[in-house]
């Protein structure tokens, strides 16, 4: 039995280890830098993105905490992207709210293929107001409806 057990127990902590420097790898450090903002050696600007393929991709704050999902693209009226709709908060899209950032503030890792929120950190954009579509905005998730 011990015999097993070691090799085991062996095998488990070595996947164990390999998990942390993976996660580690997505932080840009050990932990000790774990809190610290992203390099922006490996950031590119998001408008290098299609606003489709923006849908969908993970958001993380800039000191590295995933905080959500792009869930629209908002144009401005020149048709460019100017906001994120990101779903932050809640379980499986139960529960969470929208937010929006100016894709101004937004870069794009693509070692991680994730948007980092490069002006706010996790507790920062957990305190972000809820948003609110409104009549005029261009959405790519959504319909306009005529008034």
């Amino acid at each position: 039995m011990r015999k097993v057990a070691v090799p085991v127990l062996s095998a488990v902590a070595l996947v164990a280890l390999a998990g942390c420097a993976e996660t580690s790898s997505w932080f840009g450090g050990g932990s000790e830098q774990a809190s610290r903002p992203m390099s922006e050696q490996s950031l590119q600007t998001a408008s290098r993105i299609e606003p489709q393929a923006m849908l969908g991709k993970s958001v993380v704050a800039y000191d590295g905490q995933k905080v959500g999902q792009v869930e629209d693209v908002l144009f401005n009226r020149s048709n460019r992207p100017s906001q994120l709709v990101v779903q932050t908060g809640g379980i499986m899209g139960i529960g969470g709210r929208n937010v929006a950032l100016d894709i101004d503030n937004v870069r794009y890792n693509q070692q991680q293929d994730a948007l980092v929120a490069t002006q706010l950190t996790k507790d920062q954009f957990a305190n972000l107001p809820e948003f609110q579509y409104g009549g005029n905005m261009i959405s790519l998730s959504r319909q306009k409806t005529p008034h």
